[in-house]
């Protein structure tokens, strides 16, 4: 479920890069500009160059080691925590709702978290068979 909710903001993140919908900030620095980063592709390879790969990987693996712990709670059997549930609905999509219409919830996130794993896995593939050197949307 949660790489699933990854690859949905990551694939979304990454077409919007390329069509040309990118967040107006940027991070001080040639660099980061549009010029020095001319397409999503390239983006790794710079972040790499520049270190800022190392640091987010850092990240990554200190809010895993920290949201293991859970997950240690769920297969001992201690928690009744269900797979996902952060009991966060700030849109209260799921108030007044049944039973059968939240599992159908559920499930539709499931299937479209595998739908954006597997369209993100197209998108980067597409992206980099020349190279990274096609624009977007990929033809």
């Amino acid at each position: 479920l949660k790489h699933g909710r990854v690859c949905m903001m990551a694939w979304f993140g990454w077409v919007a890069a390329d069509g040309g919908f990118g967040f107006p900030l940027r991070f001080p620095g040639d660099i980061y500009s549009v010029e020095s980063v001319p397409n999503s592709f390239a983006a790794h390879d710079v972040m790499v160059a520049q270190g800022s790969m190392g640091f987010m990987l850092t990240a990554a693996f200190l809010i895993e080691i920290a949201t293991g712990a859970v997950l240690v709670e769920v297969a001992k059997g201690e928690s009744d925590r269900e797979a996902g549930d952060y009991k966060l609905d700030p849109l209260r999509f799921l108030v007044g709702k049944s039973k059968e219409d939240v599992d159908r919830m559920k499930l539709r996130e499931l299937l479209n978290g595998r739908l954006a794993m597997m369209a993100f896995a197209g998108v980067v593939t597409q992206a980099g068979l020349e190279g990274g050197n096609t624009d977007f949307p990929y033809f």
